[in-house]
């Protein structure tokens, strides 16, 4: 999909696709300079106020950046001017969500359940509860 040719029609939508280029410009930067182990662990986040807001994915990464960025200062001011200064924040990637176990019960144990069931009519809330339980198919 071609989001430049909406941003023609949309003056927000344009203005953002400037901004994300130009940041991905500095971040290609950064990448380009550091060595290749730290490439991967973080991204340039914004310019705000004269400040390149740098997003390291764990602390080691933003301890390593933080020592070298600004001596990268005068290589990001070639591509904007009005840089000043390099903030490090962590924000740790998203982890994967942990997997739902999915208990399945065998055809034998699924019997067992119904005939305990049978057998506990004079509970008939527990005797229910097993009938149901029975007659899940996994």
């Amino acid at each position: 999909m071609n989001l430049n040719r909406f941003g023609k029609k949309n003056a927000q939508l344009n203005q953002l696709l400037t901004q994300s280029a130009h940041w991905q410009r500095l971040s290609t930067c950064l990448k380009q300079e550091l060595p290749a182990s730290m490439r991967a662990h973080f991204n340039v986040a914004c310019v705000r106020d004269g400040c390149v807001v740098v997003i390291a994915h764990n602390s080691m990464a933003a301890s390593r950046l933080r020592m070298v960025l600004p001596a990268l200062l005068p290589q990001l001011q070639q591509i904007d001017a009005t840089i000043e200064s390099v903030k490090i924040k962590v924000q740790p990637l998203e982890s994967k969500p942990e997997a739902v176990k999915r208990a399945s019960l065998s055809p034998v144990a699924r019997g067992a359940l119904a005939r305990s069931a049978q057998a506990l009519t004079h509970h008939p809330e527990l005797a229910a509860a097993l009938r149901r339980l029975s007659e899940k198919s996994s």
